[in-house]
């Protein structure tokens, strides 16, 4: 293995109580060769100053934004500094093996044509059983697990690469004219990426041979206040609207008004979602169909491969499955797919 200049990119917003394990971790790695670029986004918590005063050396840059530009702006503008061949985004509420970015980058030469390859996230709150198989995305941006199978060597083909850790060439990027749209701000920016590596010819990977313990909600918390409901299911939505055709979205409506629906119902009944932040988010799609337009447009323009085939990644059910009612939404869900033509992974597997 050449000996790769790497470029851990560490954003962080308010994130004091995490630095000192998660940056002890990284720079106690085995393999030497990288850089951390750790960009701090306009913390009120004393982040820089920790920083700055424990951990002020040239494997260290520190950047300071002056406002908070969100994990889009902020990784886009800490991108610029990095230096490495290969980079790789880390949450500041992570704490890695010490073999882990060795592992990460051995993998990555191993897979055939790699996008962009994420560890083994092992978050608080999943279940273990979760582990066990790969996850993808559903047609409303939600995580469906136990998917794809994981290799007896510990590495996977997957659809969407987290953001907690994912890795990828610099030059992806530049190919790709762009890392996430600055509009997101934070939440899916992630499957936007994921998605846009596999629309342009690139498999994406998971190693779990490269583990990393997540906290998860460190920077935000895990209140869904208006304006993280409203991040969250514009940008699920959005992804589906800017990277997918026309002749898609007259078969998506249903997807969307459905949608609409359950979150309103359960943003009745409890706190899972914000109602405020619900309407918030459809307006916003419904104002900006221009924006929405042009930057699919856009987009298509670096598609190497077709929807369809990207479809075939994607899960048809709505839940994971696990009581009566989920199991025959999921029957009526995979059943409208078929229906209308949406290949998805579902249908794969039963052909």
């Amino acid at each position: 293995m050449r000996d790769k200049m790497v470029s851990i990119l560490i954003l962080n917003y308010n994130g004091f109580r995490f630095l000192k394990n998660c940056l002890d971790s990284v720079l106690s790695q085995s393999y030497k060769n990288f850089e951390v670029i750790f960009f701090d986004n306009a913390s009120t918590d004393n982040s820089i100053n920790y920083v700055k005063g424990n951990y002020n050396f040239e494997q260290i840059k520190i950047i300071s934004s002056k406002v908070n530009l969100g994990f889009t702006g902020g990784n886009n503008k800490g991108l610029k500094h990095c230096s490495g061949e290969l980079i790789v985004l880390l949450n500041n509420d992570t704490i890695v093996e010490k073999s882990w970015l060795k592992n990460l980058i051995e993998d990555y030469d191993s897979c055939e044509n790699p996008g962009i390859i994420q560890s083994l996230v092992i978050t608080e709150g999943i279940k273990p059983e979760y582990y066990e198989m790969n996850g993808t995305i559903n047609l409303l941006g939600h995580n469906i697990m136990k998917q794809f199978e994981i290799a007896e060597i510990g590495i996977g083909k997957i659809l969407l690469a987290t953001g907690a850790c994912m890795m990828f060439r610099k030059s992806l990027v530049k190919e790709l004219d762009g890392l996430f749209p600055e509009e997101y701000f934070f939440y899916a920016e992630d499957t936007f990426f994921s998605l846009r590596s596999i629309f342009a010819g690139y498999n994406n990977y998971h190693t779990s041979n490269s583990a990393v313990r997540h906290i998860g909600s460190g920077s935000i918390g895990k209140k869904k206040n208006s304006f993280v409901t409203f991040c969250q299911e514009r940008n699920r939505l959005l992804n589906f609207l800017v990277l997918f055709s026309p002749k898609f979205f007259i078969k998506y409506i249903p997807f969307l008004i459905f949608n609409f629906f359950v979150k309103i119902i359960r943003g009745l009944v409890s706190s899972q979602y914000s109602l405020t932040g619900l309407f918030r988010a459809y307006y916003w799609l419904l104002a900006n169909t221009d924006w929405i337009n042009n930057k699919r447009d856009e987009l298509s323009k670096y598609k190497k491969i077709s929807e369809e085939e990207v479809l075939k990644l994607i899960s048809g059910k709505i839940f994971n499955g696990e009581n009566i009612l989920e199991k025959i939404i999921n029957f009526f869900s995979v059943s409208y797919c078929r229906i209308a033509s949406i290949n998805i992974l579902e249908l794969q597997k039963k052909t």
